[in-house]
């Protein structure tokens, strides 16, 4: 009788983040550093380093078995750069070898071979452009010599065209009152002419994560024909396919390791899949384990969070501190590529109201490339950009119109027009402002400091006296679960709960932080009346199973915890009318997308929101321009909360990671942090990322307050505080 065959095993993959990827290593280990393009243009033709010694290699485009590019949202990304160069520091190669120190001396000796012809040809048009015979003015040689100075180094001979120009890739318009009813112009003439106060300010806040962080990585070695992986990704899928594409083999041979992420931001989705992309090439090729570990300089300079965006308002105030019109211009920089651009635009957009409505609005968001390194999209805080310039633009209306900053936001919440475009639900901000404005004392104080600025300013005093400065300011936002408008990523999770015949119960999902999984088999426990130690979370998945969206998009507590509910009410049920093992799949109902008008980019965009409201005291030493935060004060509405100390945890470290971002160079303390959550019947909300909407503008206002003048950037510097006291001065002769 012959045998039967058996069954071929199947083999799943697990998401569970596991160490660090800087700490996994193999014996026989290789170091691989990359070559980094030194102009901002040229067309590359070759790398070579000369003398290349036994046992050390050098990785292009050109050793790149199939395809060299990764592709995401129409955005091609090179994985080593070729032809074209995009920016300074684009990767162009990869020395890989035994000593870590060698090779990146090897980098330095590094021969980048540019067109040559192409150089001469843009040296031709200069001087062809500006030097038209017979007459030669002296006007001729200065735009000469700007247009030369634009032109890369003749040193490193990167001859190219010129500099492209910016390119447009997204752009949102909003409109309400007038100026959905007439041009633009029109609008403006009418809005802006007779109102009592005009407030203009441009705002820009671009923090950058400490220096301590695990810099981006990959640690990669071949086992067999298998290909593992070691990265900090939060999207498995994208990068199991773009491996897949690049080395021509089948996913099934591919196994990607997920390491935790140490950043304040995740740089987890397409930038670190073309890092380990890099690693991986030079890795399958030789056989052999290769790690890449990007110094901190590259990780500041090439893996910056976020965009760099400016916002510029122009407000018309009425007397009464009712904002009439408000004119909004917001100007995103992507680099020279981000796939989710039309995203990050939408976002910032939305945000650039918080929940006050205008009577008459006007936005126009528009994302734009450049010379600088590709961008990326960190899912939890793309639209934190938007709270810190509406909450400053908010205080300085405050100040202009000499109404106290919690008034002036009551007045504009509420609006009699009837076609504002956003509906957010967050009905008990006022409730949790006064919350904020009782815990800290904050009119008082307000008032004192306000009073003593003015004095000095009035007085003619010189800004460099004993007596320290000191301010107060007060900011509020919220944070969503889910997003309803477009798109590049499915906010719609799924969940899948099954109990076994031994009354173990297994949730199978990507698994979370450790609060969020205690939270999830408290729920599970007391529904399905089973020990805690009875429930685990599954994160493993077949090749075809694992999630195509980035986990940062459907990891919010309040919705997963919603879904494990559901599955365990499901399960309930019918436990003692079937058969063990029974399975119950549950996903968020797509019915909350007709709360959101996609056409007409109106409605409510988010499926839940938590809100907060926070104070802080800052003082400023004249002498030395040493920063000391006094007291921050945070009143927070995360709806119902299913694990209080939990959430006071991770507020608390929200506030420490915020500290070390707000001025460059150094990183601040605070002895003096309090947290209240109000009670409250709402669906639970997130409540990371809720101090990172709100802190920064706190903290602004409050510099600004006592320095009597405007802080209009982040991070500060000791070179802008003194530049700002200087203006002030020199404002008042």
């Amino acid at each position: 009788m012959a045998k039967q065959k058996k069954a071929p095993k199947i083999v799943t993959r697990s998401l569970e983040a596991k160490g660090f990827y800087s700490d996994f290593s193999k014996e026989g280990i290789l170091y691989a550093a990359l070559i980094r393009s030194p102009a901002t243009t040229g067309i590359v033709k070759d790398i070579k380093i000369p003398d290349l010694a036994d046992g050390y290699y050098l990785f292009s485009a050109k050793d790149i078995p199939g395809k060299k590019t990764m592709t995401f949202n129409d955005t091609v990304t090179k994985i080593f750069g070729f032809g074209s160069v995009n920016y300074t520091g684009e990767p162009l190669g990869l020395v890989v070898g035994p000593d870590e120190r060698k090779i990146k001396e090897l980098c330095d000796r590094a021969a980048i071979y540019f067109d040559i012809q192409n150089l001469e040809s843009a040296l031709s048009n200069v001087m062809k452009s500006h030097i038209k015979p017979p007459a030669i003015a002296m006007s001729d040689f200065d735009s000469l010599a700007s247009s030369l100075s634009n032109l890369p180094s003749l040193d490193s001979v990167t001859g190219t065209k010129y500099i492209e120009n910016e390119k447009l890739v997204a752009q949102r318009i909003v409109t309400s009152g007038l100026y959905k009813k007439f041009p633009y112009e029109e609008a403006t003439k009418a809005l802006f002419e007779n109102e009592k106060y005009i407030v203009q300010e441009t705002w820009c806040q671009k923090l950058i994560n400490p220096r301590w962080q695990e810099s981006a990585g990959a640690f990669c070695y071949t086992e067999g024909e298998k290909l593992h992986v070691y990265t900090p990704s939060k999207w498995t899928y994208f990068l199991q396919d773009a491996l897949s594409q690049m080395l021509g083999i089948d996913t099934e041979l591919i196994y990607i390791h997920k390491t935790k992420n140490s950043g304040l931001f995740s740089d987890g989705l397409w930038r670190t899949s073309q890092i380990a992309l890099q690693t991986a090439v030079a890795s399958y090729i030789l056989k052999k384990p290769v790690k890449l570990m990007i110094s901190q300089k590259e990780q500041e300079s090439f893996m910056a969070p976020g965009v760099e965006t400016k916002i510029t308002y122009n407000a018309a105030v009425a007397e009464n501190g009712r904002i009439k019109a408000l004119d909004v211009g917001i100007v995103i920089d992507v680099g020279s590529a981000n796939p989710f651009s039309k995203e990050i635009t939408d976002r910032i957009a939305i945000a650039a109201c918080n929940l006050y409505k205008p009577e008459n609005l006007y936005i126009k968001a528009e994302a734009k490339t450049s010379k600088r390194p590709p961008t990326s999209i960190n899912i939890k805080g793309v639209d934190s950009q938007g709270f810190f310039a509406i909450e400053n633009q908010i205080q300085k209306i405050s100040n202009v119109t000499g109404i106290f900053p919690d008034e002036i936001r009551e007045i504009n919440f509420s609006s009699s027009s009837k076609d504002f475009p956003f509906e957010i639900d967050a009905k008990n901000m006022d409730e949790v402002i006064q919350n904020t404005i009782k815990m800290s004392d904050f009119n008082r104080k307000f008032a004192s400091f306000h009073m003593d600025s003015i004095d000095r300013v009035q007085q003619d005093e010189e800004p460099f006296f004993a007596l320290p400065l000191r301010g107060i300011g007060l900011s509020c936002a919220y944070n969503s679960s889910g997003y309803n408008g477009e798109s590049t990523f499915s906010y719609y999770p799924k969940i899948e709960v099954t109990l076994l015949p031994d009354e173990k119960l297994v949730i199978h999902t990507i698994q979370p932080s450790e609060v969020n999984q205690d939270i999830w088999k408290n729920t599970a426990s007391k529904i399905l009346e089973i020990p805690k130690s009875n429930i685990q979370i599954d994160s493993n998945f077949t090749v075809q199973e694992i999630p195509q969206s980035p986990e940062d998009t459907f990891s919010t507590i309040g919705i997963m915890n919603q879904l494990i509910k559901k599955c365990c009410i499901d399960i309930q049920k019918k436990r003692f009318h079937n058969p063990l093992p029974i399975s119950s799949k549950k996903g968020f109902l797509a019915g909350s997308k007709n709360k959101w008008n996609k056409e007409c980019f109106s409605g409510n965009p988010f499926m839940a929101t938590s809100i907060i409201s926070c104070a802080v005291e800052v003082e400023l030493d004249v002498y030395t321009y040493n920063e000391k935060v006094r007291g921050i004060w945070l009143s927070v509405d995360c709806g119902e909360l299913l694990d209080e100390a939990a959430a006071l945890r991770t507020i608390r470290l929200e506030v420490q990671k915020e500290l070390c971002m707000m001025v460059k160079g150094k990183k601040l303390s605070c002895d003096n942090v309090y947290v209240q959550f109000l009670p409250s019947k709402n669906t639970a909300g997130q409540v990371g990322e809720l101090v990172h909407n709100a802190f920064p503008a706190a903290f602004t206002a409050a510099l600004s307050s006592a320095l009597a003048t405007q802080v209009t950037k982040l991070p500060c510097t000791e070179k802008q505080l003194f530049s700002l006291i200087k203006q002030r001065g020199e404002g008042k002769k």
